[in-house]
């Protein structure tokens, strides 16, 4: 293909398009680039702020939140499989939380106990001063097998 033909690829039917091996190449190439930017941007682990003052700032990985979670449902006997993930909304912070219950349990308590202690370490020890809340998700449930 000749430059002067590329110059016309502007001006080009969308059948004469379709035709052309060369309009096949440039959307396969653009759509490979969104692909490789969806995948970086998915890959990509931000650091959750925890609070700054003077002496500088303190930030927390979305893994070491998860793994903090899980420490924490481990005292909880009606929890299974807990899994994390922090949301920015405006300028707080959420923290959402997937989980298997036992059938039998009651939620309302099972939430407010993990709720309080989420919200105690999130706030008390680890001093989040943007932190609003805590959204828990229950994903199943499970049986306890003795």
């Amino acid at each position: 293909m000749k430059l002067d033909d590329l110059k016309t690829l502007y001006y080009w039917s969308l059948s004469e398009a379709l035709d052309s091996p060369i309009y096949w190449y440039i959307f396969l190439i653009f759509l490979f680039l969104i692909l490789v930017l969806w995948s970086l941007r998915k890959m990509k682990k931000d650091l959750v702020p925890v609070f700054s003052d003077d002496d500088g700032k303190v930030q927390i990985t979305p893994h070491a939140l998860q793994e903090l979670v899980k420490r924490t449902c481990e005292d909880i006997p009606e929890i299974h499989l807990p899994n994390s993930s922090i949301r920015k909304v405006g300028n707080g912070l959420r923290l959402h939380v997937r989980l298997n219950v036992r059938p039998d349990c009651n939620i309302k308590e099972t939430r407010s106990d993990l709720k309080n202690k989420l919200e105690t370490i999130m706030v008390e020890k680890l001093s989040f001063d943007n932190f609003q809340g805590v959204d828990i998700i229950i994903k199943g449930f499970y049986e306890n097998k003795q």
